[in-house]
């Protein structure tokens, strides 16, 4: 049988390993550091360096762009989401909704925005576009996605499972959105995500 690879992206020595204690020497007590095991060579190649995406134009008629947002109430340990999907600048779909699973309540608005993403992506996908832009603004929305952050959390593991059933439908790409800096839309969707949690169960 074969043995696991052991991916260190960011480390005293970065580089691919075959056995646990050749990397851990590179990050154990390194600040910061970035590494993951694999059952193959290749995903361990992909881990420290991802294969670029293809360029995509964004006017064509079969991409769409989604800004995504989250929200949370602590009063009635809801999570939320707004989603606003923009073709040519122009807002074609909003849509926004609450939930209350125990699953997820720990990760407050997190959640929100996670599930927010997948549920832009499944609307892409049914009106038959080929490609989406995921505008977000926490981190993990691109970073579980892509395998960057280990998934610790119900809500990260299963955003991470949802994602790789629709990634192979649809090419997603994402784009980090500075938090409540003015961008229209990204306004719009954190507006949504607020007014989900106003709805009554």
């Amino acid at each position: 049988m074969a043995g696991k690879f052991y991916a260190v992206k960011k480390g005293r020595q970065p580089g691919i390993y075959r056995t646990w204690p050749d990397a851990q020497k590179q990050v154990a007590g390194f600040s910061g550091a970035q590494f993951k095991s694999f059952s193959t060579e290749q995903e361990a190649k992909d881990y420290i360096n991802p294969p670029q995406q293809a360029a995509v134009d964004w006017t064509a008629e079969d991409t769409i762009e989604a800004y995504v947002d989250g929200s949370f109430d602590r009063h009635s340990n809801r999570y939320s989401y707004g989603v606003v999907m923009v073709k040519n600048g122009e807002v074609v779909k909003q849509f926004y909704q609450a939930g209350s699973n125990p699953r997820y309540v720990e990760s407050f608005q997190i959640a929100g925005e996670v599930f927010g993403s997948i549920a832009a992506i499944k609307w892409a996908i049914s009106e038959g576009y080929k490609a989406i832009n995921v505008r977000y603004d926490y981190m993990g929305i691109e970073q579980w996605a892509r395998g960057l952050w280990r998934a610790n959390k119900a809500v990260s593991q299963d955003y991470i499972a949802q994602f790789k059933e629709l990634e192979n439908q649809i090419t997603v790409h994402f784009k980090k959105e500075k938090a409540h800096s003015g961008v229209t839309y990204n306004e719009l969707a954190d507006q949504l995500a607020k007014k989900a949690l106003q709805s009554v169960i």
